[in-house]
């Protein structure tokens, strides 16, 4: 990678994307960052936010043309969107440039998974599982194995506020989750703090967890927060879909809900539990608002590929192949994030 070209984010003006630009312009100070996406008008009031050294393009991953006229000009791309995934990955072999990518869905991990030998042939690095789940997740599971060596079985929870500072993707992904209520189901055993019902959900690639760690079983799962509207929110999810505008409408007497009940807005909890036997070993994540959470991971990920030697990391690999659980924690710590 040549570091005297920018970093281009695609997505940089959303409720993620603005984090990981912030956060991006302090750990590489001595790079140029580009704010993209398909609104020029959003992306350069975004960068106006900051000094010289964050610029705005428009970039619509749909579009060849579109793509070939940014791209060959950074020399990092990092994907804050899921749409156009596999078009932009391919991009970037063809331009011998590495890209992040913060989607957090399996299939579109996976299909930037499959490009692996073209990535390595192109001497370039294509990192998935970046972010919040699978990437911390993923994180925390690998110390828990670490800490426990005989380890048969993960499992692994989310539990995320329904009101807080989300994105729309986001939203509208936590809500369809949601949706599925027949796969809700009686966590057994419960974790301490977590309650007992919980939504069925692939936040990671399970398979390749499984071969990774060399255990048994992963199971995943979501829970919304306040505890008390997992329930509630499944009932109303089949309306909520696709409708992020009536829930933000919504939002104002939710807050005020919150506040009545002494729970935070937008907490984050991540739970990974070790099992072997009568063995345990649980380490846990807390803090609040998983949009910037994400971002932060998504810039210390950029940061660690672009100060390693060009050569060290080549193909498709993971947030947690090149981020340490004490390098994220002390990002996550500054912003009152801890780890128990």
């Amino acid at each position: 990678m040549q570091k005297t070209k920018s970093i281009l984010v695609v997505g940089g003006y959303g409720a993620v994307g603005r984090y990981i630009v912030q956060h991006l312009h302090t750990l590489l100070p001595h790079s140029g960052i580009i704010i993209a996406g398909r609104s020029r008008d959003k992306a350069e009031a975004a960068a106006r936010e900051f000094d010289s050294r964050v610029s705005a393009a428009q970039v619509d991953l749909t579009s060849q043309d579109s793509i070939a006229t940014v791209f060959p000009t950074v020399s990092l791309v990092i994907l804050n969107t899921e749409a156009g995934s596999e078009n932009a990955a391919r991009a970037c072999i063809d331009h011998g440039i590495s890209m992040i990518s913060v989607a957090a869905s399996v299939p579109v991990m996976q299909a930037i998974g499959n490009l692996d030998d073209m990535a390595k042939a192109a001497n370039v690095a294509l990192v998935t599982e970046v972010g919040l789940a699978p990437g911390l997740l993923n994180i925390l599971a690998r110390e828990a194995v670490t800490r426990l060596p005989d380890t048969r079985h993960l499992d692994l929870v989310v539990q995320l506020g329904l009101i807080g500072e989300h994105g729309p993707e986001a939203m509208n992904w936590t809500i369809a989750r949601a949706n599925e209520v027949e796969r809700a189901v009686i966590l057994d055993p419960p974790f301490p703090d977590v309650g007992r019902r919980v939504i069925p959900v692939d936040f990671v690639d399970r398979d390749k967890m499984r071969k990774d760690l060399g255990v048994e079983t992963v199971a995943s799962f979501l829970v919304i927060l306040p505890r008390w509207t997992t329930t509630w929110v499944q009932r109303l999810a089949p309306y909520l879909v696709n409708r992020t505008g009536l829930l933000a409408r919504l939002e104002p007497g939710l807050k005020a809900l919150t506040k009545l009940t002494g729970m935070r807005e937008n907490e984050m909890v991540l739970v990974v539990r070790a099992r072997s036997g009568s063995k345990r070993e649980t380490l846990r994540i807390t803090g609040e608002n998983q949009s910037r959470v994400t971002g932060i991971a998504a810039a210390r990920t950029a940061e660690r590929l672009m100060t390693m030697p060009p050569d060290s990391r080549t193909g498709t690999i993971g947030m947690a192949d090149i981020v340490s659980l004490e390098d994220i924690m002390k990002d996550l710590e500054r912003i009152g994030c801890s780890l128990a």
